[in-house]
């Protein structure tokens, strides 16, 4: 419900309540004004009565008696009158009233007994009627009777209706005329003015923070309203800021990207020139030698076989190279993460039985499932592989790990997932805790033969099935490879992938 229909409504309940209270007073007033009225009336009507009355004897003077009740009921508004003398019993009454002496009789006996006027409502034939009754004395002060002078009300009751419409009237009038009055006040000062300031505030909200509300100076909701203009015009302030600051901070990063990137270009192309830089020296010493011994022919052949040797580790450099750079997209099934292992432990049996290395494996479950593609899972793995072999030239152990685990990591958003952990972990020389931090970068190599480029395509493998790895390593003792990547459940949607090994 709107502001405006309900203060309209909590202020007619009050002027309905107040003019209410006021209307019923009002009555309550009337009705007692009138009753007044009428007491003096009656009781003026027999003062003069019984002025008349004890001047007189009731025995003698019967028939001048009755014609004052009789003068006194030709009084429209007086019903009857009842007279009783207490010596002989003698009873005067009005024509009228033919019955019901009763009440009459006992309202002047009590009188008389108390010396002073009783009055009473009651009805009479089912008329209301107003009893009023005083006692009689003679010359010495004795009660002698009484009189009872009946008045109908009747014509007060149908006054104070008429009164009552007629308020009930006015009251409505004035009601309908403030509501309406409060209606319109309300609806122009509160209803209207509000509901600007909420278009408003739904501009605001919509992104137009060039909304200004212009309303009628000289009250509160005017001071809202230049303070809604006020915030508004700060907010564009703030946002214009905001914009500029937000380019300038879009140009600092693509400026550092662009470092960056010539920084990694720059990296890249030393290494590479430093690992091409001896095959190409070897190649031209070998070319200029031949040069000169063009009728050796054995020295001939050597140097060809050398150049043929270098041109393939230059071509292998750049294949490698050219893997890290143009990755393709994974081609996602599910796996297990056992049949990945044992598929790649099966590729490197060759090499195993060669170097007599001892492989133990210890597999958490064999229901472990994980999403991804299975050639570049194998390659990580293998990549793993063979560093180890290299790392355990006279033989040694190579252990293989899976477990799962519940991990929480604020820089994949901060909610815990759980994840199947490959551990692969060898007993050979070790990495310096100097080369750790650097390992996955291009051209890094702790060995005489390797190009620095494989556990770069793992980590850069992992991280596009949303996982990472984590090294250990003591130098004599070995090294540990620990692949975290999500774990997947037979109920996802995608194609349960097979292999075969």
């Amino acid at each position: 419900m709107k502001l405006g229909t309900r203060l309209t409504i909590y202020l007619a309940l009050i002027i309905i309540f107040v003019l209410s209270g006021y209307g019923y007073l009002h009555v309550v007033s009337r009705r007692n004004m009138h009753i007044r009225k009428m007491k003096v009336e009656v009781k003026s009507i027999g003062q003069t009565f019984k002025i008349a009355l004890e001047k007189i004897s009731l025995h003698r003077e019967k028939g001048y008696v009755q014609e004052l009740i009789d003068a006194i009921e030709n009084y429209e508004r007086t019903l009857g009158v009842f007279v009783y003398q207490e010596k002989g019993e003698l009873l005067f009454r009005s024509p009228s009233l033919a019955k019901g002496e009763g009440h009459f009789l006992q309202l002047v006996k009590d009188s008389m007994s108390k010396d002073q006027p009783q009055e009473m409502f009651q009805l009479y034939e089912g008329m209301p009627v107003f009893i009023y009754a005083f006692p009689l004395k003679n010359r010495n002060g004795n009660n002698i009777g009484g009189v009872a002078i009946i008045q109908d009300t009747s014509f007060m009751e149908e006054e104070i209706k008429e009164a009552k419409k007629e308020i009930f009237l006015i009251i409505l009038i004035l009601i309908g005329g403030t509501v309406s009055f409060v209606l319109l006040v309300t609806r122009r000062w509160i209803t209207l003015p509000i509901a600007h300031l909420m278009e408003g505030v739904k501009r605001m909200a919509k992104g137009d923070l060039d909304t200004r509300i212009t309303l009628p100076k000289g009250d509160e909701i005017y001071e809202l309203a230049q303070a809604f203009n006020q915030l508004a015009a700060e907010l564009k302030e703030a946002q214009n800021r905001i914009i500029k600051e937000g380019e300038k901070r879009l140009e600092f990063e693509r400026t550092l990207q662009q470092s960056q990137k010539l920084a990694t270009i720059g990296q890249i192309a030393s290494g590479l020139a430093h690992e091409i830089g001896t095959p190409l020296n070897i190649i031209t010493g070998r070319a200029e030698l031949i040069q000169r011994r063009l009728d050796d022919k054995e020295s001939i052949l050597k140097s060809l076989a050398i150049i043929l040797q270098q041109a393939e580790k230059i071509k292998k450099i750049i294949q490698q190279l050219l893997g890290v750079v143009r990755k393709r997209k994974p081609e996602r099934k599910l796996w297990p993460v056992v049949s990945i292992i044992e598929s790649s432990l099966e590729l490197m049996s060759p090499q195993i039985e060669k170097q007599k290395i001892k492989v133990s494996k210890e597999f958490s479950s064999a229901s472990l499932l994980i999403s991804g593609d299975f050639d570049q899972l194998q390659q990580v793995l293998l990549n793993l592989f063979l560093n180890s072999f290299q790392a355990m030239p006279e033989g040694g152990q190579l252990r293989v790990f899976t477990s799962a685990k519940k991990i929480r990591r604020e820089e994949l958003g901060g909610e815990e997932r759980e994840y199947v952990l490959i551990e692969v972990a060898d007993s050979g020389i070790g990495i310096e805790k100097e080369m750790l931090n650097n390992i996955f970068n291009p051209f890094v190599t702790t060995k005489a033969e390797g190009t620095g480029l494989g556990l770069m395509v793992v980590q850069g493998i992992v991280r596009d099935h949303e996982g990472w790895v984590e090294v250990e390593s003591e130098v004599g003792r070995g090294s540990v490879f620990k692949i975290f990547l999500p774990r997947a459940d037979d109920d996802l949607t995608g194609e349960r992938g097979k292999s075969e090994f």
